[in-house]
């Protein structure tokens, strides 16, 4: 019985990767057609306590070729303890960036809030008539506005983005495979958007029309969920606008940030990744996330058990064969599209610390187990 339920998670697992990498060939294969659009972009970077990196990321928007006639770049203070607020201000009067502007939000000290009260201040305090978010860890290519802007046709609403780690930020085995395991997370996003099928996204490249925004009322409904304001946000406008949405495979619109420097930042990202999950609107896809898990988990507790004997080795290494096949295609596709193929010698290595860190960040994150930024 066990086995054959295990085999049904295994078919289970391998089909709904195949699904992703369907997507992802099915957005590697859309052109852009030529526009000459040039609306007014607010880009809006929430900071706390981001001293010691946020320079990069003034350095990066600085040199936009967008037309800075038709961009404003809003960097929001949430309530930093250290010098982040004086490093905005003193890069931005130094070069006399007329389209910069640092605003100040204060948090309820009453109730717990997150980045994305950061972030909907800044839209609030802003005009662009698209949005583009970044974080302040996170350095953005020259092209990035511009090509985010050139994926809008009239009916998208909202255009999610690739971010990768640095390579130069990467000085260990730790963090390569970060860097490989990050990316195939990624394009499960990309294959999920191309299948027409939203899932994920990741705020720290992310743009929508300011009218999608009010649409859906903002990030309302999600201000006790930490994280939200990229994925809950996008699938509020796939179930309840008429808005297509769609990724940005650009290269030249790849955001860099860096990896965890340690395996417990690393478990608590995740986890804090993993508590929104719960909040996903429809039933179809709480049972994938819930099936999901599962598989996960009996991989996890399967694998001693077999090597005690208890378990059929056949059966446990059809499991492992229906994973690693369709996610040697989606990681090869990720790893083509982000320029980092050698990656690809890491992945046995990968596999082996994927299975228990998705079961225990999944529990942390569903129990809350975590921290941001000391909130």
């Amino acid at each position: 019985m066990w086995e054959y339920l295990f085999l049904g998670l295994s078919l289970f697992y391998a089909g709904l990767i195949m699904f992703f990498f369907s997507g992802i060939l099915r957005e590697r294969g859309r052109r852009e057609p030529p526009s000459g659009w040039q609306p007014l972009v607010t880009v809006v970077v929430p900071a706390r306590d981001e001293a010691a990196g946020i320079h990069r990321t003034l350095e990066s928007l600085a040199r936009q070729t967008y037309p800075a006639t038709h961009l404003e770049v809003i960097f929001v203070d949430d309530d930093s303890r250290d010098a982040t607020p004086a490093i905005i201000r003193d890069f931005i009067d130094t070069r006399r960036l007329a389209h910069f502007q640092l605003r100040t939000h204060h948090n309820d000290t009453l109730k717990r809030t997150y980045k994305k009260s950061a972030v909907a201040f800044g839209i609030h305090h802003s005009s662009g008539e698209v949005i583009l978010t970044t974080d302040a860890d996170c350095s953005v290519p020259p092209d990035w506005v511009a090509s985010m802007v050139r994926c809008y046709a009239p009916d998208t609403g909202l255009v999610a983005g690739l971010i990768t780690f640095d390579p130069a930020a990467e000085r260990n085995l730790f963090h390569r495979l970060q860097t490989l395991e990050f990316a195939g997370l990624v394009f499960a996003g990309v294959g999920a958007i191309g299948n027409r099928y939203p899932l994920i996204c990741n705020g720290s490249n992310l743009s929508y029309r300011r009218a999608a925004f009010e649409e859906v009322g903002g990030f309302g409904g999600h201000e006790h969920v930490p994280s939200g304001d990229d994925d809950l946000f996008m699938q509020n406008i796939h179930h309840h606008t008429e808005w297509k949405i769609r990724y940005n495979l650009d290269r030249a619109a790849i955001n860099l940030t860096t990896p965890m420097d340690t395996l417990g930042q690393f478990l608590n990202q995740r986890a804090r990744w993993a508590s929104k999950s719960t909040e996903y609107p429809g039933l179809l896809t709480f049972l994938l996330l819930f099936l999901l898990y599962l598989f996960y988990l009996m991989l996890l507790i399967l694998t001693p058990v077999t090597l005690l004997g208890y378990f059929s080795w056949k059966f446990l290494l059809a499991g492992f064969m229906l994973k690693l096949i369709p996610e040697l295609l989606v990681i090869y596709q990720a790893l083509s599209v982000l320029g980092r193929r050698k990656l690809l010698r890491l992945l046995v290595w990968a596999e082996a610390v994927q299975i228990p860190y998705i079961v225990l960040a999944g529990f942390a994150g569903f129990f809350n187990f975590f921290r941001w930024k000391q909130k």
